[in-house]
C-alpha cells in the first residue's frame, strides 16, 4: 500500500457552479507533510473535509491562472492571517503567479476593506509568511523526499507555439520514493505530456465532453451568437481532453491507473460514469476511475 496519496478536493470542470463537485482542488498527502495543487474556490473547506491541518499546507502548486483553478487564492491570504500562521508557505506556478500574489497582498493594505480582525488585533500580514515564485517548464523542485517537475501543456497554445511569449499551462510531475503521480491540470492532445508521464503508477486527467458543454452552453445562454458558440467549441476540441484523448494519452505513457477529473456533469449517475469509463477505456487498457471529491488514491 502506496504511503503517498493524491487526494481529489475538487473535481469539477470550468468556472459554472456544479451540484455535486467543488472547483479544482488536490493534495499530494505523504508522510512529510501536505502539498495543495491548485486553489479553486473551497480548497481549503475541501482540505478540512479531508482531515488535514490547514496549518501543515506549505506548498501549493498552481497549474494555471483560470479563475476555477485559482479562485481561494485570497482566502488562502486571509485564512492563514486568522490563524496566526508564522511558517512560511510557498505557491509555485507559472509565469504571472507571483504578480497575481502580489496584488493579492497589497489588497491586505486596505483599511476595513478585508474585515480580518479586531480593533487592537495585531495579525500575521501575508506578505510576511507567503513566499512566491513563477517557473518554468522543465524547472525541477524538491519537497522533502518528493521531486516535482513540469511541463508545459497545450491548453493555452499548440506545441509549436512553445517557448514563445505567451501565457503557460503546466502539468506537475510528483516522484515520491513509492511511487510516481502525474497531473496533467487542463491540456489538449500533447505529445510533450505523453512523455513526461512516461511510466508512472497514476495520472490524474482531466475528462471533457465538448458536445455536453455546449448543448448546456445553448440551453443557459440562448442569446450566445453562433459565433461565439463556434469560438468556444474550437477551444474545447483543441485545448481539453475528451475520455479518448485521456485514454490515449494513458497508453502511450504507459502508466498503470487513470483518474479522470475536471469532470463538466451536473448530475450524478454510476451510468454516466460507465458510460465515460468505457470511453476512456477504448484506448487504455488499465485501471479506470472517475473520481469524485475527497477521494484518495
Amino acid at each position: 500500500m502506496s504511503k503517498t496519496k493524491f487526494i481529489t478536493l475538487g473535481t469539477a470542470g470550468g468556472p459554472t457552479p456544479k451540484p455535486y463537485r467543488m472547483p479544482p482542488a488536490h493534495a499530494i498527502a505523504y508522510e512529510g507533510g501536505t502539498i495543495l495543487v491548485d486553489c479553486g474556490e473551497g480548497a481549503f473547506q475541501q482540505l478540512r473535509r479531508a482531515g488535514f491541518d490547514l496549518k501543515q499546507v506549505r506548498e501549493l502548486f498552481i497549474t494555471h491562472h483560470h479563475f476555477d483553478h485559482i479562485g481561494s487564492l485570497f482566502a488562502c491570504l486571509g485564512l492563514n492571517m486568522m490563524m496566526h500562521r508564522h511558517q512560511p508557505m510557498n505557491i509555485y506556478g507559472p509565469p504571472g503567479t507571483s504578480k497575481i500574489l502580489d496584488h493579492l497582498i497589497a489588497a491586505c493594505d486596505i483599511p476595513q476593506a478585508t474585515g480580518f480582525s479586531v480593533p487592537g488585533q495585531t495579525l500575521p500580514h501575508p506578505r510576511d509568511f507567503i513566499n512566491s515564485r513563477d517557473i518554468q517548464p522543465g524547472e525541477i523542485l524538491y519537497i522533502d523526499d518528493i521531486r516535482i517537475s513540469c511541463c508545459e501543456n497545450t491548453h493555452y497554445r499548440p506545441e509549436d507555439q512553445f517557448g514563445k511569449q505567451g501565457p503557460i499551462s503546466l502539468s506537475y510531475r510528483f516522484d515520491a520514493p513509492d511511487r510516481s503521480m502525474v497531473f496533467t491540470g487542463d491540456t489538449g492532445p500533447c505529445l510533450a505530456l505523453e512523455e513526461f508521464a512516461k511510466n508512472a503508477d497514476l495520472l490524474v486527467g482531466e475528462l471533457f465532453d465538448t458536445e455536453l458543454v455546449i448543448n448546456r452552453l445553448r440551453a443557459t445562454n440562448p442569446d450566445m451568437s453562433d459565433h461565439a458558440l463556434l469560438q468556444m467549441r474550437q477551444h474545447f476540441d483543441e485545448h481539453h481532453l475528451t475520455p479518448e484523448d485521456l485514454g490515449q494519452l494513458a497508453s502511450r505513457a504507459g502508466v498503470k491507473k487513470v483518474v479522470a477529473v475536471h469532470i463538466p456533469f451536473i448530475t450524478k449517475s454510476a451510468e454516466e460514469d460507465a458510460k465515460y469509463v468505457s470511453r476512456i477505456l477504448a484506448k487504455f487498457s488499465g485501471s479506470v476511475t472517475i473520481s469524485e471529491d475527497l477521494a484518495a488514491y
